[in-house]
């Protein structure tokens, strides 16, 4: 198993770019959000690269719902088993450094710059942004000469960036409406683009879903000639295994991530450990697997009260949410809440209602140009007096945190509705990426 670091050489960039700030200028001139449905530009750079079959074998993780964790504890878990692991995950909060990790580590600007020249260097200035980023994911992970790698897929499955690699495993954590504008207004037809991401004779193992999409699943997988696992839920995990992250979702995902880990180990023949059980590979991992923004409990600060830390966005994340706050008895003082001006809202606002008896405080986002404004989302949650909860403007994140104070005494506040809302919490508080 590899633990060697890649040998760039970095004493003379050769390409457009000079520095890593000049990196970073590209990705900001492409656009975060710019999507060309189309997998023929990623290809024919990946081909170039000689990447589309990488070396190292590949778990895809496709969903609405779950991803990021899912293929962190999955990273988590080969780690401690002695491989040397990339994981490739999306969004970032503060620096695009945070999407690809190699042993659960960032790679150095230095790197990224000699990177991102290559990838220039073999017709990458067609790429969008989360394209580049595949690409750049996929060339560390060589350079670096990992083990095994996880890439989770950014937006559908069919068209997404990460299924331009051949993949040696797929997974699907639960899949829900979400993003409806471009995977379609059905939970089928969600479940249809994201089973686009099943290869030929692939392994797929799934999460347990709903009966329409399990059904359009296996119907893919059979067509494509691919054997079709539904993993086993938290009772399959060794009895000590105990989650950093909070919230019951997460054991359903870790019990995802060990049975995708199992199967492509399986797959591509790649040993166990021999010195430790398995069982404590598993438990240790699970322990060790960190993402941030996911049930996250914050301790008070002199400068804002305690609070919790969720990622979820759409419906089915926030329901998720709502059970995990019922399990430990939590009700918050108080909600911090943002969204896309193209989210579905449906029924949400009757969900944040449920969730607390104060008020739904809505900051101007300042990560991203898609952000609903304070005064939209008060429209469209039906604020107060007319609607079934108070909602409160501010001006920034800031603000609403400093009015949230005033609510908050022996319960949390909750920050939740948008990953782009926790970047700027981030922004504000760094030192709340790490555990």
């Amino acid at each position: 198993m590899n633990d060697n670091a890649a040998d760039f050489d970095t004493t003379m960039p050769q390409g457009p770019f000079t520095s890593y700030a000049d990196v970073l200028a590209h990705l900001d001139n492409l656009g975060l959000f710019h999507m060309e449905l189309d997998l023929a530009r990623i290809k024919r750079v990946l081909e170039e690269l000689e990447l589309t079959r990488p070396e190292y074998p590949v778990v895809q993780v496709v969903g609405t719902n779950g991803k990021g964790s899912t293929a962190t504890f999955m990273a988590s878990i080969a780690t401690g088993a002695g491989f040397s692991t990339g994981l490739f995950i999306s969004p970032h909060f503060i620096t695009p450094r945070e999407r690809v990790l190699v042993d659960g580590e960032m790679l150095p600007e230095e790197d990224w710059l000699v990177l991102a020249n290559d990838i220039m260097a073999a017709g990458g200035e067609v790429l969008t942004y989360f394209e580049f980023l595949t690409v750049l994911a996929a060339l560390a992970f060589a350079d670096y000469e990992v083990d095994l790698a996880v890439f989770e897929a950014g937006l559908g499955g069919t068209y997404d960036a990460t299924t331009a690699i051949a993949a040696d495993t797929v997974v699907f954590t639960p899949v829900a409406l979400d993003h409806q504008q471009i995977l379609g207004d059905t939970v089928e037809k969600i479940a249809a683009d994201k089973a686009g991401a099943i290869r030929s004779n692939v392994p797929v193992v799934s999460a347990r879903q709903t009966d329409a999409v399990l059904e359009i699943l296996k119907n893919a997988s059979n067509t494509a000639g691919s054997p079709f696992t539904v993993a086993a839920g938290p009772d399959s995990l060794p009895e000590e295994a105990r989650p950093v992250l909070n919230g019951v979702h997460q054991l359903h995902n870790a019990a995802l991530a060990v049975a995708a880990l199992q199967t492509v180990m399986d797959e591509k023949a790649l040993p166990r450990p021999t010195l430790i059980p398995w069982s404590d590979v598993v438990t240790l991992g699970i322990a060790d697997a960190w993402i941030a923004g996911r049930m996250q409990h914050i301790a008070p600060a002199p400068d804002h009260p305690a609070l919790i830390l969720d990622g979820g966005h759409n419906l089915h994340g926030l329901r998720a949410l709502q059970a995990a706050l019922a399990a430990e008895n939590i009700r918050p003082a108080a909600i911090i809440f943002g969204a896309m001006k193209d989210k579905n809202l449906e029924g949400i606002p009757d969900l944040l209602s449920a969730l607390t008896d104060g008020p739904v405080l809505l900051p101007a986002l300042t990560q991203n140009s898609r952000a609903a404004t304070p005064q939209e989302l008060a429209v469209r949650l039906g604020g107060a007096p007319d609607g079934p909860t108070e909602t409160i403007p501010c001006a920034s994140v800031r603000e609403a945190l400093d009015k949230a104070a005033a609510y908050a005494a022996e319960n949390p506040v909750l920050i939740c509705g948008s990953l782009y809302l926790l970047a700027d919490f981030f922004t504000l508080h760094p030192e709340y990426l790490r555990p």
